[in-house]
């Protein structure tokens, strides 16, 4: 939008000291004659750092002012009420200064920048407003109804009057061009103005704002003498209501598009007066920002005073809030007019903000409230219903067929919808009577006073014409429909009747069959019945005879099972006593070995011991060869101490001393072999051991096993001898 990070800083600044302002609390001094800011609010600092200025200044602009006599200055102070108005005073300017110039800085960062010209130089910006396109957003002022409504409702009513009033015009506007552009023929469309009102609250010398700012300007006047003045030039217009109860109460009321709003006369002088003391004003500008120093000035120019335009001149009026809202009116009003303005209307579906809720009562008052009611009763005046040809045709061909089908068989060329059109025009004159004049006519209708237009691509057609025109079709649709509804009734009827005819058919066939069939039922029930008989003789005496083959069957199965179950007893006998012979053997050799294998587990204990008594001997040798190296390493340091007295005995020596360390160092690695053979040695009797424990836990398990299964032997061969004893008794 065109700020930058000072702008933005600057900006939440006044916004932060114009909330703190609103908490700025003056205490009255000198029995309330005099005031003087509170030293001790909290929020007094804020506002010094942020606004820039010093305590002094801020208590000498807002308790005190100064007159000018004479040439001479002389300073005065205020009362508490009159300085709290002024401090408001300086929160509405500083706050509107703020938001002008938001604005100004969003317009400047949205316009279009002027491209260079050919000739190099760049056309100055704003030289022409043609050559500029410009798309503006305006929010219009919702029209405002209270129970109690004061100025501000006055005027953003007033507001909504000439904008409803613009709305109107630019409507009507659009109507007649289109008209035009269509070529048909049309007359001046009368519609309801609302000039009066407007005239009513702004026209100079009797306009309700007029009056309130010559009260403004006059001393000692108060809301009581700008109701009577109200009461005293207004009671004879027609949109101002003033009766017994509103006067006694100081309010009035005034009759806007929308309906009667009654207005209460308190505290107009006073807001529309919202002077800013020149004092405040030169304490912004007497600011350490610049930032507030540029809303001093924006403040200034805003309130610097009119000049006059009585014959006296020289002295300028200061402006009022209620002239300054209708300056900016007009410029606004002036503006709309050099543009294409579109409008779109917001409707509020309810007052409770929730959802699948359309309050009609509310919707019918914004409506109207929103001058739409108006400017439809606008567009009803003219021709409200505008069809293309080709639209127009296809939904009303059915009212003019005949006449069209005529119309292109011709030899002229007519357009159908024309033809359509004067089809409809004639029935229309001739159903409805709408003129004495062409009712005896059948060649030329007045279209004109039917109410129907036939332009260049489209048909225009009034609300009585339309009304008319919709019946025709709908009579016409409900015929046709009767007619459509006539024959398909009597071909469903047909299409019952046959129906009944074939099923009634069919039902005979049926009857026939079933009787036919329960004929062939009976007779297959004898036939069925017979063989059924004959099957149970024989199945009776075939059970019999099987009855007794089973029971001779069984009798030759038992003698021949007893004679099998003796020979078997006597078999198994034999067959287990063999058995028991094999484990006895067996167990006999298993426990020989086990005798052995702890044998050899003896012996293993033995080569155990032999691999401790070589480790302590491999130790033995071990501090042996390191006694051996400590003296060769003794008698090698005293044949260095020697070598300076007798060198060839010292040679001598080394000799031998090399010689006994040879030999010792053949000594330890014939040591070293041994020590590892033997180390050798002990390792394979371990694993020798280890192999033969595991030999001897299975042979433990095998003799165990071997035990378990001779014990089940001799117990099958007991429960054997048992049954074959049993089974011989029986038998």
């Amino acid at each position: 939008m065109g700020f930058d990070e000072g702008q933005r800083n600057d900006l939440f600044s006044i916004a932060s000291a114009v909330l703190h302002l609103s908490n700025l609390t003056i205490n009255p001094t000198c029995g309330g004659e005099e005031c003087e800011i509170d030293s001790e609010n909290e929020h007094l600092e804020s506002i010094l750092e942020l606004l820039g200025v010093t305590k002094e200044n801020l208590n000498q602009a807002m308790c005190y002012f100064k007159i000018e006599a004479r040439g001479q200055s002389y300073t005065r102070a205020v009362q508490k009420p009159k300085a709290e108005k002024g401090l408001e005073a300086l929160i509405k300017a500083t706050y509107s200064a703020m938001f002008d110039f938001i604005v100004r800085t969003i317009n400047s960062s949205i316009t279009v920048k002027k491209k260079a010209t050919g000739d190099g130089k760049r056309s100055r910006r704003g030289s022409s407003e043609k050559d500029n396109a410009v798309i503006g957003v305006l929010d219009i002022f919702g029209f405002e109804s209270f129970k109690t409504n004061s100025f501000e409702q006055l005027c953003i009513n007033y507001c909504n009057e000439a904008l409803q009033q613009q709305f109107n015009l630019f409507v009507l506007k659009n109507e007649q061009e289109e008209y035009e552009r269509e070529a048909i023929k049309w007359s001046f469309i009368n519609f309801p103005d609302n000039q009066d009102a407007l005239d009513l609250i702004w026209k100079k010398g009797y306009g309700i704002l007029n009056i309130l700012d010559d009260q403004c300007r006059a001393p000692g006047t108060t809301d009581k003498t700008f109701a009577n003045d109200l009461y005293q030039k207004l009671t004879n217009k027609p949109r101002f209501e003033a009766n017994f109860r509103q006067v006694g109460a100081r309010q009035f009321g005034v009759f806007h598009y929308a309906g009667l709003v009654e207005y209460d006369t308190e505290g107009f002088v006073e807001k529309n007066r919202d002077e800013l003391p020149r004092e405040a004003s030169e304490l912004l500008l007497s600011s350490s920002s610049s930032f507030v120093k540029e809303l001093a000035s924006i403040i200034s120019k805003i309130s610097e005073p009119e000049p006059s335009k009585s014959a006296r001149g020289g002295k300028k009026k200061a402006i009022t809030v209620g002239g300054h809202f209708a300056k900016q009116l007009q410029e606004l009003r002036a503006k709309i007019d050099l543009t294409s303005p579109h409008y779109v209307r917001c409707l509020k579906p309810n007052g409770l903000l929730i959802p699948d809720n359309f309050d009609p009562l509310m919707i019918v008052e914004q409506l109207r409230c929103a001058g739409v009611v108006e400017a439809v009763r606008v567009s009803r005046v003219g021709y409200p219903q505008r069809y293309n040809h080709s639209q127009f045709v296809s939904r009303y061909r059915t009212l003019g067929l005949r006449e069209m089908k005529k119309a292109a068989k011709s030899s002229r060329k007519i357009k159908p919808v024309v033809a359509l059109v004067d089809a409809i025009a004639k029935k229309m004159s001739v159903l409805g009577k709408s003129s004495e004049d062409n009712a005896g006519s059948s060649d030329k209708i007045d279209l004109l006073a039917i109410g129907i237009q036939v332009g260049k691509t489209k048909v225009f057609l009034r609300s009585r014409a339309f009304d008319v025109l919709e019946k025709m079709r709908k009579d016409y649709m409900a015929t046709a429909a009767v007619k459509v509804q006539a024959a398909a009734r009597g071909y469903i009827h047909k299409r019952n009747y046959d129906e009944f005819r074939e099923s009634s058919l069919q039902l005979q066939c049926w009857v026939r069959v079933l009787l036919a069939e329960r004929e062939v039922r009976s007779r297959r029930e004898n036939y069925n019945a017979i063989r059924i008989q004959s099957a149970q003789r024989c199945r009776s005496a075939r059970r019999a005879y099987l009855h007794v083959l089973v029971v001779t069957r069984w009798c030759q199965r038992l003698q021949r099972g007893a004679l099998g179950r003796a020979r078997y007893a006597k078999l198994d006998k034999a067959r287990k006593a063999a058995i028991i012979i094999q484990c006895l053997v067996r167990v006999g050799r298993s426990k020989s070995e086990l005798d052995k294998l702890k044998h050899q587990a003896k012996d293993l204990q033995n080569v155990a011991q032999e691999r401790d008594k070589f480790r302590e001997r491999m130790e033995e040798m071990r501090v042996e060869m390191e006694r051996v190296k400590k003296a060769a390493h003794q008698e090698a340091e005293e044949a260095a101490r020697t070598k300076a007295e007798a060198s060839s005995h010292l040679e001598s020596e080394a000799a031998d001393a090399k010689r006994q360390i040879a030999s010792l160092a053949e000594e330890l690695k014939s040591t070293r072999k041994q020590l590892i053979q033997v180390q050798t040695q002990c390792e394979e009797a371990i694993e020798l051991a280890e192999s033969r424990k595991d030999e001897l836990d299975e042979a433990e398990e095998s003799i165990s096993r071997l035990e378990n299964e001779l014990i089940e032997a001799r117990s099958s061969a007991n429960t054997s001898a048992e049954i074959g004893e049993a089974s011989v008794e029986a038998s």
